[in-house]
């Protein structure tokens, strides 16, 4: 098996078509369709199903799919490696993160990458996504890992992952016992909520705006944990994302049923501005670390 073979094999999947593939690659669309060929000759089974002009991946080519992305994901991650022990330098990364991915997910992150490379240092900055995406258009932060919001034409912004925001309640609340509530049952709810700026703030605007509602805040903070501890005391509700690593026995989480409001956590950077060999080490990495694609929006 050759590396050539996985990356034509990529291109295919994701183009869906043998010949766009081919036009992406730059190669003839007779030599990928034999490079393929032989990729399924040596694994022993075909990977595409054939529908009309397209191809789809069959069963035996997601399973080998999952596996390929992973293989060519370490080799994209060792050649920028290589060329980062050629430059023979220490690098520096600034980065801007969600308060609530820095309980867990980031020193998590960060322990993985300096195990891989303890020459990198870090610079990290906190503060809701709008905040911090103008820090990244003053140069004050190479990335800014954070709910996606309106971009300008000089950011990229890749997503990694989505996840879904819960209604949160004292476990003295009568909703308490329940798995879901609709939106009708807590628009008239006191909230605990971030302030303006913050990706949930802006989801729960939204969610009232689009209902011709809007919500009872009561207490506004800039840390998720204090929203938590504030629901804790039974001083309103709120509606958050979980937080890995956080868990409050006096706090239960509901889904919102007929709402199920989601948000997409994220990497932004600068399109004018070249990363640093340690900035692109440490893009890559997260991207394995977080098994996203972070397929950037132009």
């Amino acid at each position: 098996m050759e590396w050539q073979q996985l990356e034509y094999f990529r291109a295919a999947a994701q183009e869906e078509h043998f010949t766009k593939a081919a036009e992406r690659l730059s190669v003839s669309q007779p030599a990928l369709s034999r490079s393929l060929a032989k990729l399924q000759r040596e694994l022993g089974v075909d990977l595409f199903d054939r529908q009309g002009r397209t191809v789809r991946l069959n069963r035996y080519g997601r399973s080998f799919y999952a596996r390929a992305a992973r293989i060519l994901q370490e080799m994209e991650e060792a050649k920028l490696e290589l060329r980062q022990l050629q430059q023979t330098q220490f690098g520096e990364v600034s980065l801007a993160f969600l308060k609530s991915l820095g309980i867990s997910f980031v020193p998590r992150l960060l322990g993985s990458f300096r195990e891989r490379y303890p020459h990198v240092s870090f610079k990290l900055h906190q503060d809701s996504s709008s905040a911090m995406l103008e820090q990244l258009r003053r140069g004050e932060a190479d990335f800014c890992l954070s709910a996606v919001t309106d971009t300008t034409p000089e950011i990229a912004w890749g997503s990694l992952w989505t996840e879904e925001l819960f209604v949160f309640v004292h476990r003295a609340h009568p909703f308490s016992g329940r798995r879901s509530v609709e939106f009708e049952e807590i628009a008239d709810e006191k909230f605990i909520a971030l302030k303006p700026g913050f990706s949930s703030r802006a989801l729960l605007d939204r969610l009232f705006l689009e209902n011709g509602r809007e919500p009872q805040v009561v207490f506004e903070g800039e840390e998720t944990i204090g929203v938590l501890g504030f629901v804790a005391a039974n001083l309103g509700i709120a509606l958050l994302p979980r937080i890995d690593g956080v868990a409050m026995k006096d706090v239960a989480a509901l889904s919102l049923a007929d709402r199920s409001p989601h948000r997409t956590i994220g990497l932004a950077w600068r399109k004018d501005r070249t990363l640093t060999a340690a900035a692109a080490l440490f893009r890559a990495h997260l991207v394995a670390f977080s098994q996203g694609t972070l397929s950037p929006s132009e």
